[in-house]
Protein backbone atom coordinates (compact mmCIF):
# COMPACT_ATOMS: atom_id res chain seq x y z
CA UNK A 1 0.00 0.00 0.00
CA UNK A 2 3.13 2.25 0.94
CA UNK A 3 4.24 1.58 -2.59
CA UNK A 4 0.86 2.40 -4.23
CA UNK A 5 0.75 5.98 -2.60
CA UNK A 6 4.29 6.75 -3.03
CA UNK A 7 4.59 5.94 -6.71
CA UNK A 8 0.85 6.43 -7.72
CA UNK A 9 -0.12 9.69 -5.98
CA UNK A 10 3.14 10.54 -4.66
CA UNK A 11 2.22 10.38 -0.99
CA UNK A 12 5.01 9.72 0.97
CA UNK A 13 3.73 8.09 4.40
CA UNK A 14 7.59 7.69 5.57
CA UNK A 15 7.11 11.46 6.26
CA UNK A 16 6.52 12.73 9.34
CA UNK A 17 4.93 15.81 7.91
CA UNK A 18 3.01 13.57 6.20
CA UNK A 19 1.13 12.20 9.02
CA UNK A 20 0.74 15.10 10.65
CA UNK A 21 -1.28 16.71 7.19
CA UNK A 22 -3.32 13.52 6.75
CA UNK A 23 -4.12 13.29 10.82
CA UNK A 24 -5.44 16.81 10.39
CA UNK A 25 -7.14 16.65 7.33
CA UNK A 26 -8.73 13.65 9.02
CA UNK A 27 -9.67 15.88 12.16
CA UNK A 28 -10.69 18.30 10.14
CA UNK A 29 -13.42 16.59 8.08
CA UNK A 30 -14.67 15.01 11.48
CA UNK A 31 -15.46 18.66 12.98
CA UNK A 32 -16.67 19.71 9.33
CA UNK A 33 -19.30 17.04 9.72
CA UNK A 34 -20.32 17.45 12.99
CA UNK A 35 -18.63 14.57 14.14
CA UNK A 36 -15.48 15.57 16.81
CA UNK A 37 -16.04 12.70 19.05
CA UNK A 38 -14.75 10.32 16.18
CA UNK A 39 -11.34 11.97 15.71
CA UNK A 40 -9.19 14.82 17.12
CA UNK A 41 -5.75 15.74 16.58
CA UNK A 42 -3.29 17.85 18.22
CA UNK A 43 0.05 19.11 16.64
CA UNK A 44 3.06 19.59 19.08
CA UNK A 45 6.71 19.41 19.43
CA UNK A 46 6.50 15.62 20.05
CA UNK A 47 4.26 14.39 16.81
CA UNK A 48 0.35 14.30 16.56
CA UNK A 49 -1.83 12.99 19.69
CA UNK A 50 -4.58 11.59 18.42
CA UNK A 51 -8.13 11.26 20.11
CA UNK A 52 -11.65 10.66 20.02
CA UNK A 53 -13.16 7.43 18.62
CA UNK A 54 -11.01 6.64 15.60
CA UNK A 55 -7.72 7.97 17.45
CA UNK A 56 -7.97 5.51 19.30
CA UNK A 57 -9.55 2.69 17.33
CA UNK A 58 -6.69 3.16 14.81
CA UNK A 59 -3.55 2.78 16.74
CA UNK A 60 -4.82 -0.37 18.59
CA UNK A 61 -5.97 -2.51 15.61
CA UNK A 62 -2.28 -1.35 13.84
CA UNK A 63 -0.82 -2.40 17.51
CA UNK A 64 -2.64 -5.87 17.40
CA UNK A 65 -1.38 -6.03 13.39
CA UNK A 66 2.19 -5.83 13.97
CA UNK A 67 2.07 -7.97 16.77
CA UNK A 68 0.33 -10.98 14.95
CA UNK A 69 0.73 -10.54 11.66
CA UNK A 70 3.29 -13.07 9.42
CA UNK A 71 6.35 -11.72 8.32
CA UNK A 72 6.91 -12.76 4.09
CA UNK A 73 10.67 -12.10 4.30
Amino acid sequence: MKTFLKENLRIDLDQPSTKKGIALVGAGIALATGNPEFLTATVTDAGVQYGGLIGTVVPLAMGLWEAFRKEWD
